[in-house]
């Protein structure tokens, strides 16, 4: 049976600031075999980005803080090289430095803030293949103009900077930067936000492809649900920084039972329905600096009661592989 490349248990993750500790990510666990996609959705400000910026080594500093949990990275628990401490902070930055690009590869949000605008496209993938990779300049040019055409760029373009590209091609850039050392799992940042329909479905059906070359494994953060049922084998929805159901793409998107997925997909358009007007979810998520005790999402559940507010509820598996985490469906389990 595969190994998960990817493994979290009980991650807890902190901000800490002037006007205090805004509780990013609150317990959360999952994992991903080789060559699986895990749809990570949830709206902005759940914790999505910290996740992937925790498994990089890249929470920001001072302020950011691993409070408790592990990451196992191909074997390899990485939770170690996360400490606050001083002096071993530069073999912490020494040993990220090594696994990012090589072993985790990642799509940022935004292509333009991840290229340098003062370096050519070219030189920023031969870069990442010269730091990772015994060879020399002229071989980790030829790789690099070889990815470039992986991805549909056209290798003469080697020398071309960043702003001389459309919001697709660098995008294509950084997909290419992401995987020129053949990484075991690439995070994709919302990948297709900033692109319209036609570059998105370019997009999301190169990172399928390369994703079936490469046998990758991938966590793919987005807010959109039809991104989720296009590329992704699991589905992990989170809120407030904790995951809220997770299971395969036929548990959450055929048998939903969480009331916030289910007031996800309430919201979104139908072409066999006509409605004058989508349904909204009311009010605000909970404010990381002060959740409450009790379930996040009660102030803004159509299927609250009181119990819901005397406790905290914990994930319980529906069926084999399909966990949520309210009290209703806990209830409704134990009734069985």
């Amino acid at each position: 049976m595969n190994e998960p490349i990817l493994r979290i248990e009980d991650l807890v993750v902190h901000y800490e600031t002037r006007t205090g500790v805004a509780e990013a990510v609150n317990n959360v666990s999952l994992e991903i075999l080789p060559g699986e996609t895990l749809g990570l959705v949830g709206e902005t400000g759940a914790g999505k980005t910290t996740i992937a910026l925790t498994i990089m080594g890249l929470l920001p500093q001072p302020g950011g803080h691993v409070i408790q949990g592990k990451i196992t990275l191909d074997g390899e628990e990485i939770t170690r090289y996360m400490t606050n401490n001083r002096r071993q902070s530069n073999k912490n930055d020494k040993y990220f430095r090594k696994i990012r690009g090589n072993k985790v590869g990642m799509i940022f949000q935004d292509p333009m803030s991840a290229l340098n605008p003062v370096y050519t496209v070219g030189e920023q993938i031969a870069e990442v293949i010269r730091l990772h990779n015994k060879v020399s300049r002229a071989e980790a040019n030829k790789k690099a103009v070889d990815m470039m055409e992986l991805v549909g760029i056209p290798g003469e373009r080697f020398k071309n900077y960043p702003h001389e590209f459309s919001g697709g091609m660098k995008q294509r850039i950084v997909i290419a930067m992401a995987l020129a050392c053949s990484p075991r799992l690439l995070i994709a940042d919302e990948p297709t936000t900033a692109l319209d329909v036609t570059i998105q479905a370019q997009v999301l059906e190169l990172m399928r492809g390369l994703r079936k070359e490469f046998n990758t494994a991938m966590l793919m953060i987005t807010h959109d649900l039809g991104v989720v049922a296009d590329i992704c084998d699991k589905c992990a929805v989170i809120y407030a920084g904790q995951i809220v159901e997770y299971g395969t793409l036929e548990h959450v998107f055929n048998n939903p039972k969480h009331p916030y997925t289910l007031a996800l997909f309430a919201a979104l358009p139908s072409l066999d329905t006509e409605v004058e007007r989508l349904q909204a979810i009311e009010g605000l998520m909970s404010d990381p600096m002060d959740l409450p005790e009790y379930c996040s999402f009660y102030d803004r559940c159509n299927h609250r009661c009181d119990a819901c507010k005397n406790c905290d509820p914990a994930l319980t598996e529906v069926e084999p592989g399909h966990f949520v985490r309210c009290l209703r469906i806990s209830s409704e389990e134990e009734e069985k």
